[in-house]
C-alpha cells in the first residue's frame, strides 16, 4: 500500500478498546475507558470476592466516594456542534444539560486516584499501531474526562487532573507531566511544576459545572512532546507547552486537598493518527 494513512479512512472500525478500568493492567488497545458506576464501588479495597476493584488491578485508589450520577436531559439535550481549535480539532457535541454523571468524587485531603502506569512508552504506542492495522506510530496520546472541579476555595496545584510521572506521586507538583487544575482565578494547563497555558476563569465557566475537559500530547520525534488543554473542545492557548522526555510511561489519574475537590466521570484515554 503506497500511503499508510489510507488506513485512517476505516481507523474507528479497527480500535481496540479496553472497557474497562481494572483491565488497563492486563490487556493492550488503543482506547482506554474509566467508567464509575453506582452500581459497583470500583474504588473499594482490593477483594478477591469480585475481583473488579481498581486496587487491585495496578490501580491506585484512596477515599474516593463512589457517587451517583442524576438531573440529566436525555442524551445531554441540546447539542451545539463543535471542533476545537489547535493541531487536533475534536468534532464532539457539547451538550446543554449534562447533569451529574456518575463519577468518583474526592472529599478529603489526599483523595487520588491513579491508572497503571502504561501510557506513551514505545511498547504501548507501537501495540496501538499494530492493532489498528496502521504502520505508522500514533501521533497524538489524548485524554477526554467528563469532570467538575466541584469546590475551589483556595486553589491548589496539587488538585489536579491529567497524565503524571511513572516514578512519582500524584500528589506531588514535580511528578505533573501535564495536568489541569485551577488557582481559584483560571485554569491552567501545567507540567514539571510550571504552566504551560492558561485556560478560562472560574466564573466564565462555572467550576462545579460538569464540562469535557482534554489533555493532548503531541510527538515531536527527539524533541520534548508538545502539550494542549481544551475544554469543551475550546483550546486553552495554540502556543504548545512543552513536556519533557524520559519520563514514560505515563499514568492517568487525579488528587485534591480538602479545599480543592475534583469529581470524575467517564474518561477515555486514546492513541490517534
Amino acid at each position: 500500500m503506497g500511503n499508510p494513512n489510507i488506513k485512517n479512512f476505516y481507523l474507528p472500525l479497527s480500535r481496540v478498546h479496553v472497557t474497562a478500568g481494572a483491565r488497563w493492567a492486563h490487556e493492550v488497545g488503543t482506547d482506554y475507558w474509566f467508567n464509575p458506576s453506582s452500581g459497583l464501588d470500583q474504588f473499594a479495597a482490593a477483594s478477591t470476592a469480585t475481583g473488579d476493584e481498581l486496587a487491585e488491578n495496578g490501580w491506585i485508589a484512596t477515599s474516593l466516594v463512589n457517587t451517583a450520577g442524576g438531573a440529566g436531559d436525555f442524551m445531554g439535550g441540546g447539542l451545539t456542534p463543535s471542533l476545537g481549535a489547535g493541531p487536533k480539532g475534536f468534532q464532539t457535541p457539547v451538550p446543554s444539560d449534562m447533569g451529574t454523571p456518575q463519577h468518583g468524587l474526592t472529599d478529603l485531603t489526599g483523595d487520588l486516584l491513579g491508572s497503571p502506569s502504561i501510557f506513551g512508552d514505545y511498547a504501548h504506542a507501537y501495540a496501538a499501531m499494530r492493532l489498528a492495522g496502521k504502520s505508522v506510530m500514533p501521533r497524538y496520546l489524548i485524554m477526554e474526562a467528563l469532570a467538575a472541579f466541584t469546590v475551589t476555595s483556595t486553589g491548589s496545584v496539587q488538585s489536579a487532573l491529567g497524565f503524571f510521572n511513572a516514578a512519582g506521586t500524584i500528589s506531588t507538583e514535580a511528578d505533573q507531566f501535564a495536568v489541569i487544575y485551577t488557582d481559584n482565578t483560571d485554569f491552567f494547563l501545567a507540567g514539571a511544576a510550571a504552566k504551560m497555558a492558561t485556560g478560562p476563569t472560574i466564573a466564565s465557566l462555572t467550576a462545579a459545572t460538569w464540562n469535557l475537559w482534554k489533555i493532548v500530547i503531541e510527538y515531536a520525534g527527539t524533541a520534548v512532546p508538545k502539550c494542549y488543554a481544551y475544554v469543551n473542545n475550546t483550546i486553552f492557548s495554540a502556543t504548545a507547552g512543552s513536556g519533557v522526555q524520559d519520563k514514560f510511561p505515563l499514568r492517568w489519574g487525579f488528587h485534591s486537598l480538602t479545599n480543592d475537590r475534583i469529581g470524575v466521570g467517564l474518561t477515555r484515554v486514546y492513541y490517534d493518527w
